[in-house]
């Protein structure tokens, strides 16, 4: 399946939603997962406790779930088979790596600073300023797990056409300068496993809550072009001594195995030693692609 509509929005407006990526199956098994992860909306509405419900009335930022997760729905969910595609297609290289999977949760009489500026994202994605010609550029994906409307915290989007003359370091931008721009957002709607993909040079913000006893999840999925070390956010090596990455390494195939870093199979790393003791760390996984890749 290609997407050729949607990546021209993307490429020209800066953004787009996508729809069909997952079953309706993938996107219940993963909504099962979040009531281990989050208050659910009924939960933060009755202040059941009050405690957990504390951060995401201060700064809802501050408790976000990364990959890996606990749960291998959510697992497949950032390294599946069409969000791999997606990013291909979009980025128009096949050589990628995954750089950030993370949990979000909002809430109605949320935290203040839900309310954002417009901004662009490379401020902390990138240690430089965006370059647009394929093979430099990353896509961000912000995957709904719940209907998303205007009321829910649609995050505004801001077409790339309206600022090609805003300068490159302007990462945020104030109501009072640029109040066109504010009145020229678009919320991004779309229902459960709909897919918000957007590049890193188009302006946008979060908003707060507006209908009643409501929350918003996502999970916040961003791929980049492999040989980018000026891109960034999250490094996979720091989770690799826990149980829910040796978890994961359980069900992990190559290619998702891949988008993380891992030697592929015949890359130089491989040889005897290496593949010996790669299978003793993870008695679990199947090394047969690294050996066959491996004889001579």
């Amino acid at each position: 399946m290609t997407h050729a509509r949607e990546k021209s929005q993307w490429e020209e407006e800066g953004w787009c939603i996508v729809e069909g990526i997952f079953s309706d199956d993938e996107v219940r098994a993963v909504q099962q997962a979040l009531p281990d992860l989050f208050p659910t909306a009924e939960e933060f509405a009755r202040d059941d406790d009050p405690e957990r419900n504390r951060p995401f009335r201060v700064d809802s930022h501050s408790v976000m779930p990364q990959f890996p997760f606990e749960s291998a729905a959510l697992n497949s969910m950032v390294l599946h088979d069409n969000v791999i595609d997606l990013a291909q297609e979009f980025l128009e290289v096949t050589d990628m790596r995954l750089y950030q999977a993370m949990l979000s949760a909002k809430y109605s009489n949320g935290a203040p600073d839900d309310e954002q500026l417009l901004h662009v994202d490379y401020g902390n994605h990138t240690l430089v300023v965006p370059r647009p010609e394929v093979g430099y550029q990353q896509l961000e994906l912000f995957i709904y797990l719940s209907d998303v409307t205007p009321e829910t915290a649609a995050t505004r989007m801001v077409s790339r056409r309206l600022t090609t003359d805003i300068p490159t370091e302007r990462t945020y931008l104030s109501p009072a300068e640029y109040a066109h721009l504010y009145q020229a957002e678009v919320p991004a709607t779309g229902p459960a496993g709909a897919i918000l993909a957007y590049r890193p040079d188009v302006y946008h913000r979060g908003v707060r809550m507006t209908g009643p006893d409501a929350a918003r999840f996502m999970v916040h999925v961003s791929y980049k072009p492999v040989d980018t070390d000026w891109l960034g956010s999250q490094a996979w090596p720091g989770a690799a001594e826990g149980m829910a990455w040796h978890r994961f390494m359980q069900q992990a195939n190559v290619r998702q195995l891949t988008m993380l870093g891992f030697p592929a199979p015949g890359h130089r790393y491989w040889n005897e030693e290496t593949l010996r003791g790669v299978a003793k760390r993870y008695p679990l996984l199947d090394m047969t692609p690294w050996r066959q890749a491996s004889r001579p």
